[in-house]
């Protein structure tokens, strides 16, 4: 259950760093 909830949480860590990574590229 536990780690089922931290890798949620590090997915959508991953995601926000990789949006914020392209809109700073400003394609």
């Amino acid at each position: 259950m536990i780690l089922i909830l931290m890798i949620v949480t590090i997915l959508m860590l991953v995601t926000l760093l990789i949006v914020t990574l392209i809109r700073s590229w400003s394609f």
